[in-house]
């Protein structure tokens, strides 16, 4: 299933806002969050993206209307995130991010080279 607008416009502007973003790893929510693996194309040659410019990007892919699924996590069970996939460009693999929101805020599940095909 596809995310709704008003739902895409929430992801965006809460990503934009350092205080309303977290990223956490707990037992009852893995997490899979690796800005520094991933190369930032913007940023030169073997220059990985930082925690803001993670968040940068996928801000900035919501607002372009970067394609976004919505799934059933399987932690928590019955939560619903959002998953994209996207495309850096110059041969390099998509980027896979999942996202949850809980409580006003936008949890970052994971950002990382794509394992999925």
């Amino acid at each position: 299933m596809s995310i709704d607008e008003a739902t895409r416009h929430q992801l965006a502007l809460l990503a934009r806002r350092p205080r309303a973003r977290r990223t956490e790893f707990s037992a009852a929510r893995p997490a899979r969050w690796q800005p520094q693996q991933v190369l930032d194309p913007a940023g030169g040659l073997d220059v990985p993206f930082t925690e803001a410019g993670a968040w940068e990007l996928i801000a900035s892919r919501l607002e372009d209307g970067n394609a976004v699924d919505v799934v059933e996590l399987r932690k928590p069970p019955g939560a619903t995130g959002y998953v994209m996939k996207i495309d850096l460009g110059s041969g390099a693999p998509l980027v896979y991010v999942k996202l949850e929101l809980r409580s006003g805020r936008v949890l970052g599940r994971s950002f990382h080279y794509s394992d999925h095909a």
